[in-house]
């Protein structure tokens, strides 16, 4: 679905339009050059979709992407690094977060059996709007479309014990992402004063400025591209400030970014 303005809350009138993601891909594999959001923009809506008030429609909140894959960027915080007793990357320290992990603003994040420390990680999550390969900083910056909230979320002895972080951050509901997408024309259109705050109740647990990461969205995305293509749809989280911490069952998670509007990501904690 798609509406103008700011971030909908129940109350907001909206249609369901075709599927952006399968557009754009098809588009890039006929070596068109097709902005996912400008594809999103021009997108028909569908004669019966869902339409009406977001808070009147019987329908559960996905994901807001569609991915071929999802990528992480570690310990792009100074803050974040020191706290866990790391050293700060040279170079944007990456990792895989598998597309099982999704989950849409509302549905729980459920803790594996066992004893650990899970913790939850706010950030903000770039979405590629089309194919990089082997790009500038200059024009990866300009190749994100959209950007939402994300918690990346992790279990911290697995990831000391396994000694890389396929496991530690790859379990279902462990990718909070949303609540919704915001379209930008480049990643410049994002204010780097904006911050990023994770809430566990109405506790503050975290409060970081964009303007701190070590590794800007553009150094990131030009560091994955000349490794591996990026194709329109794609998802990076881009790192967390400091404050990160474990959950338990019962508690409630949201995340919101201060000085630039993109709703609350809230997820509720559950027991396996």
């Amino acid at each position: 679905m798609s509406t103008p303005g700011r971030a909908p809350d129940p109350s907001t009138p909206v249609e369901e339009i075709a599927d952006p993601f399968a557009a754009v891909r098809a588009a890039a594999a006929r070596g068109e050059s097709t902005d996912l959001g400008d594809v999103v923009r021009q997108a028909p809506v569908l004669p019966h979709g869902l339409s009406g008030a977001v808070g009147s429609i019987d329908a559960t909140i996905a994901p807001p992407v569609v991915p071929t894959k999802i990528v992480g960027v570690g310990r792009n915080y100074r803050d974040h690094a020191a706290e866990l007793g790391n050293d700060v990357p040279q170079v944007p320290l990456l990792f895989f977060k598998p597309l099982s992990c999704l989950i849409g603003s509302g549905a729980p994040i459920v803790l594996p059996p066992g004893e650990h420390r899970i913790d939850f990680e706010g950030e903000l999550v770039v979405v590629v709007g089309r194919r990089l390969r082997d790009a500038p900083v200059d024009e990866a910056a300009r190749a994100v479309s959209a950007v939402c909230l994300g918690n990346d979320v992790s279990c911290r002895d697995l990831q000391r014990s396994d000694g890389q972080w396929t496991r530690a951050k790859g379990f279902d509901t462990f990718g909070p992402v949303g609540p919704f997408l915001r379209l930008v024309d480049g990643f410049d259109a994002v204010p780097t004063s904006a911050r990023i705050r994770t809430y566990v109740g109405d506790a503050l647990r975290q409060d970081g400025a964009l303007a701190d990461m070590v590794f800007s969205v553009g150094e990131v995305l030009a560091h994955l591209s000349a490794c591996m293509t990026l194709e329109p749809g794609d998802v990076v989280f881009t790192g967390t400030p400091a404050g990160v911490g474990p959950l338990a069952p019962g508690e409630t998670v949201r995340i919101e970014c201060e000085g630039f509007d993109l709703g609350r990501l809230v997820n509720p904690v559950v027991a396996a």
